[in-house]
C-alpha cells in the first residue's frame, strides 16, 4: 500500500503521514510524493533516513514506550490507519503479524482502517487479532511482508566478533534478553549456546534469536512476567523467519505501551538490555541519534529499556559502540558530543560500556571513575588525550 500512497500522494495533498521503522524502501516519502505529503517518523529505520536529511521528512523525537500516548491524548489523531495483516482465521480474525507496536492505541481512535491482506504475514500470538469489525476495508497484498536479511556474521570482522565475546561474558544462564537489529545483536546470541534458561522480553526479533530457541537455550523459565513465552512488539527477518512466527505459541506478540513500560521492565528479573550507540562521552552518556550532522535515528526503545534494565533486580544495561571508526582516526569516546547532538541516554542508566578493548563498569561509579574506566577502553592513539581533555579534567575535580 505504500507504493499506491506514493502514486496517489496528490489526491491527500496536505496530509501529514506517520511511520515507524520501515525497513525496506519508503516511496511516499520520494521526491514527487513528498511535494504533496507531509512525512513524519515516529522511528526513522533506513526507509526514512534519507529523506530526513535531505529535508523531505520530519521526525518526532520520543520513545518507544511514548508514543501510544500520543495517540490516547489525541495530540496526533490518526484518521486512515493502513495495516499489512494476516490472512484470516476460521473466526474471521486477522493478525497484526510481525508489528504490533502503538497500533492498539491507533485502532481506540476508531479510525478508517484499510487491512492489506498478505498471505505470506505470520498469523502471530498475543496480542495481535484484528476483529472483522475493526476494518473498513480490505485489499490484496501484490508483495510479501518486508523482508530483512539475516546478518551474515561470516562477513563481521574482528572487532565485531570481539565486542559480542565481550558481551556474551557478562550473560549468564537464567538472563532476560534485550537485543535491537543488525550483525552485533546476532553475534552476541551466536555466543550464548553454552548458558541455558535464557529469556526473551524485546522491542524486536530476528532470525538470530530462533536457533537459541529451537535448541532450547531460550526458555523463559524464569521470568515473572508471561514466563514461558518470548516476548516482543515488532519482528524483522527473512520469510523462513517469519514462517517460524507463524501461529507459534513459544512467541508472543505485545503494544509496546506493554513491551516498553518501565514497571513491566523493571519487575523482569535479570533483565539484560543490550544496545549500540554512536558515542559515549567521558562522562558515561550516550548519542545513539545523530553522527556527523547527520540524523540516524531517534530515542526508539532505547532509554526504555535502558532504564528498566537497570532498575530491574539483577538487571544490567550493556551499551555497545566500537572505539574508533574511519580506520581508528575518530574516536567514539569523547570528551563532549558536538553542538546540537542530543543525549539519548545520560550516565545512571547505563551499567557497561563496551568496546573491542574491554568492558567499562560504570554502575555506582563517580564521575571521575566513570571517566577513568572509559578511557581504558577507547582506542589507545585517544586514551592520553581524553585523560588530558578539559571536560575529563572538570570531571575529575568536580568528583
Amino acid at each position: 500500500m505504500t507504493q499506491q500512497l506514493s502514486e496517489a500522494a496528490e489526491v491527500f495533498r496536505g496530509a501529514t503521514v506517520y511511520g515507524l521503522m520501515p525497513m525496506g524502501e519508503a516511496p511516499y516519502a520520494g521526491i514527487e510524493a513528498a511535494k504533496h505529503l507531509s512525512i513524519q517518523a515516529l522511528f526513522p529505520g533506513k526507509g526514512l533516513r534519507e529523506p530526513i536529511n535531505s529535508g523531505r521528512a520530519s521526525f518526532r523525537r520520543c520513545t518507544l514506550s511514548e508514543i501510544p500516548t500520543l495517540f490516547i491524548s489525541g495530540e496526533i489523531r490518526a484518521d486512515l490507519l493502513l495495516l499489512q495483516v494476516s490472512t484470516p482465521d476460521e473466526n474471521g480474525r486477522m493478525s497484526l503479524g510481525v508489528s504490533v507496536d502503538y497500533m492498539r492505541a491507533v485502532l481506540a481512535q476508531d479510525p478508517i482502517v484499510v487491512a492489506e491482506v498478505n498471505p505470506q504475514m505470520p498469523f502471530t500470538c498475543g496480542d495481535t487479532a484484528l476483529l472483522p469489525e475493526e476494518v473498513d476495508f480490505v485489499v490484496n497484498a501484490n508483495r510479501g511482508p518486508q523482508v530483512v536479511r539475516a546478518a551474515d556474521t561470516d562477513e563481521t570482522d574482528d572487532v565485531d566478533r570481539t565486542i559480542a565475546g565481550n558481551i556474551a561474558g557478562l550473560i549468564s544462564s537464567g538472563a532476560v534478553l534485550q537485543a535491537g537489529i543488525g550483525a552485533l545483536p546476532d553475534l552476541v546470541f551466536t555466543e550464548l549456546s553454552h548458558l541455558y534458561d535464557l529469556g526473551i522480553h524485546s522491542g524486536i526479533i530476528t532470525d538470530g534469536v530462533r536457533p537459541l530457541i529451537e535448541r532450547g537455550v531460550v526458555t523463559n523459565a524464569t521470568k515473572k512476567v508471561l514466563p514461558g513465552k518470548t516476548v516482543t512488539t515488532m519482528a524483522a527477518g527473512t520469510r523462513s523467519f517469519y514462517g517460524f512466527l507463524d501461529h507459534n505459541p513459544l512467541v508472543e506478540f505485545h503494544p509496546c505501551s506493554f513491551t516498553h513500560a518501565l514497571d513491566v521492565l523493571a519487575a523482569i528479573d535479570g533483565l539484560v538490555a543490550i544496545n549500540s550507540v554512536l558515542q559515549v562521552d567521558i562522562n558515561g552518556s550516550a548519542n545513539a541519534e545523530q553522527i556527523g550532522g547527520r540524523v540516524i535515528s531517534t530515542p526508539g526503545g532505547l532509554p526504555d529499556f535502558a532504564r528498566g534494565a537497570s532498575a530491574a533486580k539483577g538487571g544490567m544495561s550493556i551499551i555497545a559502540l566500537r572505539a574508533a571508526t574511519k580506520g581508528g582516526a575518530v574516536s567514539n569516546i569523547v570528551t563532549t558530543f558536538g553542538r546540537g547532538v542530543p543525549t539519548t541516554i545520560g550516565a545512571q542508566d547505563i551499567d557497561y560500556v563496551v568496546t573491542e578493548y574491554g568492558v567499562a563498569r560504570l554502575r555506582n561509579k563517580s564521575p571521575a571513575q566513570r571517566a577513568l574506566e572509559l578511557s581504558a577502553v577507547a582506542h589507545p592513539d585517544f586514551r592520553a588525550a581524553l585523560r588530558r581533555g578539559e571536560t575529563f579534567n572538570r570531571t575529575m575535580e568536580n568528583s
